[in-house]
């Protein structure tokens, strides 16, 4: 099949939205600057392609030093459950979340950050619907099931699409799949926590509980009321189903330009991450319950197609040194941004935050390392424990990750007149080792105890400390005890939280597994602590609040919403 390349097209719909929080609804009002009214938008060629960029272009776009996009929301939730220490502050970036008053201080930036972006998702998609006939043949015909051409039973072809079609197909594709990615963030920080989901007086019920407003290409226009959980999650399963099927529809047709893009297998990645998370709503993990299995039976699906796609590799052990996670080339990243000249945002980046081989705040004295009780919990097969300095050099960065995130440029220096001034380092948001994770802890929910060591087994057999001439036959031994339900869910919160360390996983990690940590479903009884190189509440346990962990809706919205003031 031919593929048609993309016509190259900077409409940067959106890139320069503001995305601080805002004095008003910016939901209802008419765009203004870079932003097109509808009724203009439809009429541009390639309107879609371009949007998209805009859309993509939010992941990293600069606000502030603390403020510049996925990986600066990435450190709040990392910083926020504790994963993340800062131990030390000259500047005071990324403060308040070491303080645990993230719930407040960062609740107007995320909900622009992701309505902002779901603004102009919802243009595209609403362009797909009214600018192009693709919909109106798939509604009529099906999608393509013999590469463009739609073939009833009896062998004959009863529509064919063209490869303008396909174009436009994954454009739609990659749009729903971020919308799905939209909601599934909002879900992740405004939901509540597990506490909260078994306070008896709670009682939550998903089809009554409500979350926030519901925005889509039919009602963006005008303030819509707040939403329940089994809504938004409808609106998910609706948009990312659909995504993907358009995907493999339409293979071949298109492909992407860089790692920036959304495909089929990211669509994939994003959905078994939204419904993993969703099994944890219905108060319990009894695999029996229909709100358990059947998001966690789709988790496990799409988690093994993205595997079996064979189209990205788990780190080898020979390598989990020398990536320094700092570019887009490596086989294991599957979803991230190539950082150029014209894209790089210094200081305030990742980088710039946490690598004490670029020129940092890390590096100037606001050091971000690892809690030191997970630290402490590597056993000593475990060679990612080499990712953190253990204080022997450079002391002053002691469990600074100064071999897991390192610049390309300076890999081993701290010295003034080495560090990397450039901050070109690239930005990861989605690897394969977290879709092994995914369908590890599917499969454990779902009693295929043999599958989810499998799934695990292949993250940490390519782990193996080379400083241990008994790391392989101490992992072995380990293994063995991984067919304990128990000693598994242990190992299993582990490896979310030390293989994606500095990756944004630890928050949700926390609020979704943390009770199970120690075997007890009662959150109250097992807690889980701080450790002690913690600059504030060192050493204290981590409360399940909602006080904490669950962010609060911004006033520019309760404010500006009519909706609203109905609500309790």
């Amino acid at each position: 099949m031919k593929t048609v390349n993309k016509i190259q097209i900077a409409l940067l719909l959106g890139a320069t939205l503001a995305l601080g929080a805002c004095s008003d609804r910016y939901l209802d009002r008419d765009p203004s600057g870079s932003t097109l009214l509808q009724s203009q938008y439809v009429k541009l060629s390639n309107a879609m392609e371009g949007s998209l960029r805009g859309v993509y272009s939010m992941m990293y776009t600069y606000g502030a030093h603390d403020e510049f996009g996925q990986r600066s929301i990435d450190m709040y939730g990392d910083l926020l459950s504790g994963d993340m220490a800062l131990t030390s502050k000259t500047y005071g970036w990324f403060q308040d979340d070491e303080q645990q008053e993230t719930r407040t201080s960062r609740s107007g930036y995320l909900w622009s950050y992701y309505y902002s972006m779901l603004h102009n998702i919802n243009a595209v998609v609403r362009a797909a619907k009214e600018g192009y006939s693709l919909l109106d043949s798939v509604a009529v015909y099906g999608l393509p099931n013999d590469g463009l051409y739609v073939v009833d039973a009896g062998g004959d072809t009863i529509h064919t699409y063209t490869e303008e079609d396909g174009v436009i197909a994954n454009y739609y594709a990659q749009a729903l799949t971020m919308r799905g990615y939209a909601y599934s963030g909002l879900i992740r920080f405004f939901s509540p926590t597990v506490a909260h989901i078994y306070a008896p007086e709670i009682a939550m019920n998903i089809d009554t509980y409500k979350v926030f407003p519901l925005y889509n290409e039919n009602n963006m226009d005008e303030a819509q009321p707040m939403a329940s959980f089994s809504e938004v999650y409808k609106q998910i399963e609706s948009d990312m189903e659909t995504a993907i099927s358009f995907f493999e529809a339409f293979e071949g047709t298109y492909v992407r330009a860089n790692k920036l893009e959304v495909e089929v297998n990211i669509a994939r990645g994003i959905y078994a991450y939204a419904l993993l998370n969703k099994a944890y709503l219905s108060g319990s993990y009894d695999e029996s319950m229909p709100l358990v299995k059947e998001p966690m039976t789709k988790a496990l699906k799409y988690a093994v197609d993205v595997i079996n796609s064979g189209d990205f590799q788990i780190i080898p052990n020979e390598d989990l040194y020398s990536t320094g996670f700092n570019s887009v080339k490596n086989a294991s990243w599957m979803w991230g941004e190539d950082v150029t000249t014209e894209t790089a945002t210094g200081l305030g980046s990742f980088f710039g935050q946490v690598d004490i081989h670029s020129y940092s705040y890390a590096w100037a004295g606001d050091t971000k390392v690892i809690d030191k009780q997970l630290y402490d919990s590597i056993p000593s097969w475990d060679g990612r424990s080499l990712w953190f300095n253990d204080g022997t050099k450079n002391a002053s960065f002691k469990l600074c990750p100064d071999k897991k995130f390192f610049s390309a440029k300076s890999k081993n220096s701290t010295a003034a007149d080495d560090i990397d001034r450039e901050w070109l380092s690239d930005n990861v948001f989605m690897r394969i080792e977290s879709i092994y994770l995914i369908a590890a802890e599917a499969s454990y929910f779902l009693g295929k105890q043999d599958s989810a060591v499998a799934f695990l087994d292949a993250i940490l057999s390519e782990r193996l400390n080379p400083e241990s001439l008994t790391a392989a036959s101490d992992y072995n031994a380990f293994k063995a005890t991984l067919n304990d339900r128990t000693a598994f869910m242990q190992e299993l919160y582990r490896n979310w939280r030390l293989e994606l360390w500095g990756e944004g996983y630890g928050l949700q990690t926390f609020r979704r597994l943390s009770y199970l940590y120690k075997g007890s479903s009662n959150p109250e009884s097992d807690k889980v602590y701080r450790g002690s190189n913690h600059l504030y509440n060192p050493s204290k346990p981590i409360e399940y609040s909602d006080n904490i962990y669950t962010m609060v809706i911004p006033s520019s919205e309760t404010t500006y919403n009519p909706h609203m003031q109905d609500e309790d």
